[in-house]
């Protein structure tokens, strides 16, 4: 009589865990970053640098679905696994916001249950630019402060119920969290000083790209230090109200998903690795416009993303 391999006798003693079932099409909600935009770019001081931040969008270096040799993005590991899953952006566009503007989360969450052939697993990155577009952090000083909790959470609430609505039922929405704006400074200011062709400071000012992050000098009374300040913690309540709204939806505490999808936060902590958490140096930021992620940028996204995905 054969003996039994170890192996063989500790498969039939030790129950294996099952694997999250895998999706069959994958899309995402996104803005600027999700579009790759100037992500190979690499000066900005000589007029034929231009040329590469004023040609916009690189969809071929995306974290998502980027199928250049140089980003190993989302739907580059899921083929991997299974080279039959799908993947489309078609929602997601630049300039988006969670809340406000024609392309904000819930009109892309609308666009994504449209489909003809609807996905089982979404990706949401949104959230720079519902800080880049205000002028102020104090109420006080200007008329579009930084977004309340309140108010954030309402764009939040507002695209989830349309996904967890009019989503395939046992679908996945995955909520990455909104990247480190107030990183955006420094490394500019890093980026500069190592790259010759840079000038980070002056095409922040000359395009205004991000004020109330860049701009040097005192804006709506308010200076650099105290932007940079309230822009942090702002990105962190931001954070923590995905993870709280994440576990509302996927409890049906909040009785707002019968259909059963799944809802889920990269986010869970400051002290746990997410998109949220993950510091931009200057090597992940563009030499572009100094705002937008690199390629290596881009990578560092789809790491953590993947990282967390509950689908993998």
């Amino acid at each position: 009589m054969r003996l039994l391999s170890i192996s063989l006798i500790l498969a039939t003693l030790v129950p294996i865990a099952a694997k999250a079932e895998l999706p069959q099409k994958i899309t995402v909600a996104g803005d600027s970053i999700t579009m790759a935009f100037a992500a190979d770019c690499k000066g900005n001081v000589f007029p034929w640098d231009l040329t590469c931040f004023l040609a916009g969008e690189r969809h071929e270096l995306s974290w998502f679905d980027g199928a250049d040799r140089d980003v190993n993005s989302i739907h580059k590991r899921y083929k991997d696994i299974d080279s039959s899953i799908l993947a489309n952006k078609k929602a997601a566009a630049s300039g988006s916001k969670m809340r406000g503007g024609k392309n904000d989360f819930p009109i892309q969450a609308a666009n994504i249950v449209a489909q003809s052939h609807q996905p089982d697993h979404v990706e949401v990155l949104l959230g720079g630019n519902d800080i880049c577009n205000r002028d102020c952090s104090d109420p006080n000083n200007c008329d579009d402060p930084l977004f309340t909790d309140s108010q954030w959470r309402k764009g939040v609430q507002e695209g989830l119920d349309v996904l967890v609505s009019g989503l395939p039922r046992g679908a996945t929405v995955f909520l990455g969290g909104v990247p480190r704006i107030q990183d955006l400074y420094s490394a500019g200011k890093k980026k500069q000083k190592d790259k010759a062709r840079v000038n980070c400071q002056s095409i922040w000012k000359t395009f205004e790209i991000c004020n109330i992050a860049t701009q040097k000098s005192d804006l709506n009374g308010e200076s650099i230090e105290q932007r940079l300040s309230a822009i942090a913690e702002r990105q962190r309540r931001y954070n923590e109200i995905l993870a709280e709204e994440a576990v509302a939806y996927s409890t049906n505490a909040n009785g707002k998903n019968t259909r059963g999808v799944e809802v889920i936060s990269d986010y869970v902590d400051e002290h746990t690795p997410s998109t949220g958490t993950t510091p931009f140096g200057a090597k992940d930021i563009n030499g572009g416009d100094c705002f937008h992620p690199s390629v290596q940028g881009q990578n560092k996204i789809a790491d953590m993303m993947w990282l967390n995905n509950p689908q993998r």
